[in-house]
């Protein structure tokens, strides 16, 4: 019965599999830069505070997303709220001159995005690519204003946006040039471990950024306009196109179960999932109001074209493997396939401005409607017939290292007891920038302090936990160095106080694996001894 199912379909499908990968003429694939792409792509030190990759936001473990789901309050600043969005966590907000800044809504842990992470590991095939579609076709050099690519390169325009987004990657204000002057002073995947063989190979024997450019392009200028044709060039070759549904219709009839092969029916049947997510891609790659959220929370595709039939649309995403994703919509809102289908077969959300006709309700009885048989075998065919084996298991070319954020939470490597300051709050140490050798980046703070107090940095050689007058010192004093500064915020504010100690670490080999121990001292009339303080950081040298 399977063989005839299969033969039934065989030949409509047969066009519907993923079609080659579009790849722009003026930035042809080849194993130079598909390597240095896939190097940048994982690299932390593209960030400006050296602890977010691309790959951190977009990782295979996720189908292409982001396992970590974090709310972000919505547009009304509360939290639980009917308009909190869930997206990835980014940068700590830094200002333009990459100084700690308390985030209104996130304070001083990472800010969140308005928008789920998408997946990336399709994003070739799209002709716009966000949520919104504003990474168009033409790429447009920044740094000469010259359109290199006339069309095809919304994957080289979406992948270097998020380097200068200052919720993603970036402070506020970092500009492309910043990123391009960082790269050459750095050392290619410093702060990674568990690097796959093609990874480690290329930067064997001390090779630098410079030297990958050059293997790439010809010369080893760093500009951006090449950072974006690497990381373009790196994801058109990551093709999961290995799903027990594309074994299926390339001619094995065990590729799929009956029970996969009935949920793909009713997929391109009664439950007309095809109408906007086509076979073979599994995506229209246009934009549809779905109902799901009002329009003037995020009004999508419209704020790209500012057409008002465009209100509330957002970009179809692929749904392969999206059995391994933990966030879906562009909200974040649900958390599994089961949950999707149960809004649409509802025909979508509540609310109707824009909203595409396309949506009808499928609870109703057959024809008409998805019976629960049925719809169960829908779910288990988008949940396990398209999910690549390789994407699920990271081989073949869905290889990656494990990032130093991964291992290091994001107030860095912290011990002891913080001292009580202004208003019953305790100052907080900010070190999660990583010391790696040659990082311009580097910075240390303390936030949430007496505004405008003294303040005193004290780095030493080895750890304490030592109380002394009502004081945690958490730094083992003797040979230690004393750094001053005043903090920012209103003199005598509680918590309004924040400072940034923001110095390169040297480009000393030597100094890989010493540790310096820190702790920040507040002159605080509001403390019970005059005197708050943080807990303490290792800072490791690697």
């Amino acid at each position: 019965m399977r063989s005839l199912v299969f033969l039934g379909f065989a030949a409509s499908l047969a066009a519907q599999g993923l079609p080659p990968v579009p790849v722009p003429p003026q930035n042809p694939i080849t194993p130079a830069k598909t390597v240095l792409g896939k190097l940048l792509f994982w690299e932390e030190q593209l960030s400006s505070n050296n602890r977010v990759a691309c790959g951190t936001c977009h990782t295979f473990g996720a189908g292409g997303g982001d396992l970590r789901r974090v709310v972000n309050p919505g547009p009304d600043g509360i939290t639980p709220s009917p308009d909190d969005k869930f997206a990835s966590p980014g940068t700590t907000h830094g200002d333009a001159s990459n100084d700690y800044v308390r985030d209104p809504f996130f304070g001083f842990g990472p800010q969140v995005g308005s928008r789920s992470s998408p997946s990336f590991l399709t994003a070739a095939w799209f002709p716009l690519l966000f949520w919104d579609g504003r990474a168009g076709g033409a790429f447009v050099d920044p740094a000469t204003g010259v359109t290199t690519i006339p069309a095809g390169a919304a994957l080289e325009n979406q992948s270097i946006g998020p380097l200068i987004n200052p919720v993603e990657m970036a402070h506020d204000g970092r500009l492309f040039a910043e990123v391009v002057a960082k790269l050459p002073t750095v050392r290619p995947m410093a702060l990674a471990s568990n690097l796959p063989t093609d990874m480690a190979n290329a930067i064997a024997g001390g090779v630098t950024y410079p030297d990958l450019f050059q293997a790439a392009f010809g010369t080893p200028d760093v500009t951006i306009a090449r950072v974006a044709y690497a990381l373009a060039t790196y994801q058109r070759t990551l093709v999961p196109n290995q799903a027990p549904y594309d074994l299926f219709i390339a001619g094995n009839p065990n590729a799929m179960t009956p029970q996969q092969i009935n949920g793909m029916n009713v997929f391109n049947g009664p439950a007309r999932c095809n109408l906007c997510h086509t076979p073979g891609l599994f995506s229209d790659t246009l934009f549809h109001n779905v109902g799901l959220r009002p329009i003037a929370e995020d009004n999508g595709r419209q704020g790209v074209t500012n057409q008002a039939a465009d209100a509330g649309r957002f970009k179809t995403p692929s749904l392969r493997n999206a059995g391994l994703r933990g966030t879906f919509m562009h909200n974040g809102q649900f958390t599994s396939v089961p949950q999707v289908f149960g809004f649409y077969l509802n025909g979508g959300g509540p609310f109707l401005q824009n909203k595409d006709p396309l949506l009808v309700p499928l609870n109703g009885p057959p024809p008409g409607g998805v019976p629960p048989q049925a719809a169960n075998d829908l779910i288990v065919f988008v949940q396990t017939a398209l999910t690549d084996p390789r994407v699920a298991a990271g081989t073949g070319p869905f290889t990656r290292p494990t990032l130093r954020s991964e291992l290091v939470p994001e107030a860095g490597m912290l011990y002891g007891q913080a001292t009580l300051g202004s208003g019953g709050l305790f100052p907080s140490m900010l070190a999660g920038v990583p010391a790696n050798i040659g990082n311009i980046d580097f910075k240390i703070g303390v936030g949430n302090a007496r505004g405008g107090a003294a303040a005193t940095l004290v780095l030493g050689l080895a750890p304490a936990n030592v109380v002394i007058n009502g004081v945690n010192l958490n730094v083992q004093f003797g040979g230690e160095l004393l750094v001053s500064g005043m903090l920012s915020g209103a003199f005598g504010a509680a918590g309004a106080g924040t400072g940034t100690l923001r110095v390169p670490v040297p480009s000393i080999p030597e100094l890989a694996g010493l540790s310096l121990y820190g702790q920040w001292f507040i002159i605080d009339g509001g403390a019970a001894n005059g005197l708050a303080a943080t807990r303490g950081a290792q800072i490791l040298f690697l």
